[in-house]
């Protein structure tokens, strides 16, 4: 089998040269983005329990698209679909190559045969470094099959090959720092935002092989995961997957426009976070996990960490370890958990007296797959009883107060009664 399957390998370098040498002299140029939403038409992608990944990509890519318009008066956008059509793999690389594009960023979803994976993934260009990677490239690469003549376009390559791949990297190397900076900006802010990050990989994707420019395909999620198909499915998932990728595609081409020597004309965005007064109701804590899984404050999982403080919040829940007004205090607790193996644990800012404005505090009670009613014993006479039913499981919560302070006296009253796993919620008006 010849390991470069697509193109003469010769004439793949006189191309890339002659993109390289060309690329140099329009850096005064707006700076040109093409978005990829992965999929489309009669290919479906990965299909999930609440959407088709086709779907979920172009949503994600038009919200991405206009945030970037929107903001960037020097930002170029090319999207190399806008409706639900299916486009082949050398047809996109074609669009990024022929408008001389300056990155090129590839949005898809990931599956599993299994419901229990979940986190996102960030690939660029490269051998296949173990099995997993392998996999996923080879369910992307796979669409070449629902191509017209895929046998002539594609010269003997060979999805399921790992071969096949190897002389296909060879050019991407010259883009390859880049493209790795923009993967890492972009798992950097899905960890800000408290999902698990399966972090930046290489894998042998077609659709990047023939990009003359730093390129990424970003894994956004599992959809076949039924939370996480879920939040990818949703409105607010997917506005906050779109600004995770905006500010990774800002910080890039921040450092992008400092290398050329040019000003960036972005809006700056602004952390809100850093931006609350600091007085006494202000605690310091350190968050050290996010996961779909409910854990209780001794479970072995949370391995050995003391005042646990838990706050359900878009589907996952939030563990905390420590409060205290000193942030040395925090550091100090920081530095343990990392001890017990959380390398990511933050330390945040927590004013607990303020008052949430379109959300509020609940109490989760407990999940059951059983249907109860309000009177039933099971809720040891509480009122206002809220049902609601998720992937065969029915969630139970009660109450609603707009701060934390009343939020944790309200759930210390509820365990009072017997319901030890009752945990915080913090959901939308």
């Amino acid at each position: 089998m010849r390991v470069l399957t697509i193109f003469n390998l010769k004439y793949i370098l006189i191309f890339f040269s002659f993109f390289f040498i060309n690329s140099i002299h329009s850096q005064n140029k707006d700076f040109v983005l093409v978005l990829d939403a992965g999929h489309g038409g009669h290919d479906s992608g990965a299909r999930g329990p609440y959407a088709n990944e086709k779907d979920v990509t172009l949503s994600l890519v038009k919200k991405i698209g206009a945030l970037i318009e929107n903001n960037n008066k020097d930002v170029k956008v090319i999207y190399t679909r806008t409706t639900d059509e299916f486009i082949p793999l050398m047809t996109r690389a074609n669009i990024a190559n022929k408008n001389k594009a300056n990155l090129f960023i590839s949005i898809h979803c990931n599956s599993s045969s299994k419901s229990a994976p979940y986190g996102t993934e960030t690939f660029v260009l490269g051998t296949h470094r173990n099995q997993d990677n392998f996999d996923v490239a080879k369910r992307e690469n796979e669409v070449v099959y629902m191509e017209k003549d895929y046998k002539t376009t594609y010269e003997d390559f060979d999805p399921s090959s790992p071969e096949s791949m190897i002389g296909l990297t060879l050019m991407q190397n010259t883009y390859l720092e880049n493209s790795l900076k923009i993967a890492s900006y972009v798992e950097n802010n899905f960890i800000k935002e408290n999902r698990l990050s399966r972090g930046v990989k290489q894998a042998g994707f077609l659709v990047l092989v023939q990009t003359a420019m730093p390129a990424i395909l970003i894994e956004t999620g599992f959809i076949s995961n039924y939370q996480e198909g879920q939040y990818l499915a949703s409105e607010d998932g997917q506005n906050t997957i779109a600004k995770n990728i905006y500010d990774a595609f800002i910080s890039y081409k921040k450092a992008f426009d400092e290398k050329s020597g040019k000003e960036n004309s972005a809006k700056e965005t602004i952390n809100i976070a850093e931006n609350l007064p600091v007085d006494t109701d202000t605690f310091y804590k350190v968050q050290f996990l996010s996961s779909f899984s409910k854990y209780t404050p001794n479970s072995s999982q949370l391995r050995g960490l003391k005042d646990i403080e838990i706050i359900k919040y878009k589907g996952k829940y939030i563990y905390y370890s420590g409060s205290s007004n000193l942030k040395s205090d925090a550091e100090l607790i920081q530095n343990l958990a990392k001890e017990a193996g959380f390398n990511n644990a933050t330390i945040v800012k927590h004013i607990e007296k303020e008052n949430l404005n379109d959300e509020y505090y609940t109490i989760e009670l407990f999940l059951s797959p059983k249907k109860y009613k309000e009177k039933d014993s099971i809720f040891k006479g509480l009122n206002n009883i809220v049902r609601q039913k998720s992937n065969n499981i029915y969630i139970y919560t009660t109450g609603k107060v707009n701060n934390y302070v009343s939020a944790k006296r309200l759930l210390e009253n509820i365990k009072k009664l017997g319901f030890s796993d009752a945990v915080i919620s913090r959901v939308s008006a």
